[in-house]
């Protein structure tokens, strides 16, 4: 069996959400579904989901929805070129970093990893940390 996760995050303003996934962070649209204001964005084997608060379709909410969306969960993506896709955020999207650029160790079972990472905060409020591991 093969599992895989695809989150589905909603939009605040969709046009925003979906400008900054593809031109900040790199990431292409797959599929879009408009009268839904729903997107299925693509980068580097990572897909997700944006789908407009305000679109015509299910939504599905455990409780309300202010912002910032995402509290209690940040997502961790490895990446494989860290200081090209910073260097792309720190030109188009500065205001939206949320931890710079650092390097940290980690205890990894028997090992200690260390990784060069930093956090940004979407338009809607998620918080996504990229890393990669430093030889």
């Amino acid at each position: 069996m093969t599992l895989r996760v695809v989150p589905e995050l909603y939009c605040f303003d969709m046009s925003i959400s979906k400008s900054y996934f593809i031109d900040v962070l790199g990431f292409s649209v797959k599929y879009e579904r408009p009268e839904e204001d729903f997107a299925y964005l693509t980068c580097e084997g990572v897909d997700l989901m944006l789908e407009g608060l305000k679109g015509n379709s299910r939504k599905w909410t455990s409780g309300r929805l202010d912002f910032p969306l995402g509290r209690g969960i940040n997502f961790q993506w490895d990446v494989t070129d860290i200081e090209a896709l910073y260097g792309n955020v720190r030109a188009r999207a500065a205001d939206s970093i949320y931890l710079a650029m650092e390097s940290k160790e980690y205890q990894c079972g028997h090992a200690v990893i260390t990784q060069k990472q930093f956090i940004v905060q979407t338009p809607d409020g998620y918080l996504f940390r990229f890393c990669q591991d430093v030889d």
